[in-house]
């Protein structure tokens, strides 16, 4: 991936972030996840492994993570019983999130176990080879789609069977979605695209679930792959403590939304009747608001 150039990013916000800070301590009681049953796909590494974390140290009633590696999910929930203030009860389920059987099963385990599910942070995804668009093994093509498209198709699906009455998804997108095309990265852009609408339609078609986007920012995770040289210039403790505020009351006005970690959220909260009765933070045609 060496030959990647990544753009030098524009912030909605003036202030920028690459690490937690105050608005989204998890020591604000503004915050507290208390009574909430979590789940988080692709937990056991990485953004999931860290938002797992930061839901715990909220002091959800539960978290549960999903993940196709028994070996990640429980060095994952050791650590998220660590964390953990209070009597948090943390689940790990077995499923491969493409496989919708698999799924199902996985969702209602732990819908017995501690109850309706308010909370989905629909993470599981992958990244493929970079490459030309058109030089790209249709392999490729095929694998991105399942790892990225039905996964949240199936998440998404299961956690409507399976929510409380005030149901929130927050949905990990990337920046790829909305920035000028970025050479090498044409497959992966287009599966992130078909995910972040799949969660639109579910918002739209489903108007009590509370939908938003979360740009994570440059973690890096395992998401890469093995051999992959692009390094993070994020912690991955922005997206998680990020992905709590966002499914907290004080970001209500930003339902149906794409924000990016590294924004200000103390800045959003300043603009939070005009983001809301606008086009801002969605994705559509400049020039045409509709």
């Amino acid at each position: 991936m060496s030959d990647l150039v990544l753009p030098k990013w524009t912030s909605f916000t003036k202030g920028w972030h690459n690490g937690p800070y105050e608005t989204i301590s998890m020591h604000r009681p503004e915050l507290s996840m208390a009574g909430k049953n979590i789940l988080v796909t692709g937990g056991g590494t990485g953004i999931g492994k860290a938002t797992a974390i930061a839901f715990a140290q909220a002091g959800a009633k539960s978290v549960a993570i999903l993940g196709r590696r028994l070996d990640r999910l429980q060095t994952s929930k050791l650590a998220i019983e660590q964390a953990a203030i209070g009597d948090t009860h943390v689940l790990h389920e077995i499923a491969d999130v493409a496989v919708p059987e698999q799924v199902e099963k996985a969702f209602a385990n732990i819908v017995k176990k501690v109850g309706k599910i308010d909370v989905l942070v629909n993470n599981a995804g992958a990244i493929c080879p970079p490459g030309p668009v058109a030089a790209a093994p249709i392999g490729d093509l095929s694998k991105v789609l399942e790892t990225n498209v039905l996964t949240t198709f199936n998440a998404v699906r299961a956690f409507l069977s399976h929510a409380g009455p005030k149901p929130v998804i927050i949905n990990i997108t990337a920046v790829l979605v909305h920035i000028q095309p970025m050479p090498l990265m044409g497959l992966y852009a287009a599966a992130k695209a078909a995910q972040t609408k799949i969660v639109d339609y579910i918002g739209a078609e489903n108007p009590h679930v509370h939908i938003v986007h979360l740009h994570p920012g440059m973690v890096t995770t395992e998401i890469g792959g093995p051999n992959s040289d692009v390094k993070g210039q994020d912690e991955a403790e922005l997206p998680a403590q990020s992905a709590v505020w966002l499914a907290s009351e004080e970001a209500a006005f930003l339902k149906g939304k794409v924000v990016w970690a590294n924004w200000d959220f103390e800045e959003l909260k300043t603009r939070a009747h005009e983001i809301k009765e606008s086009q801002l933070l969605t994705i559509g045609l400049e020039g045409v608001p509709m």
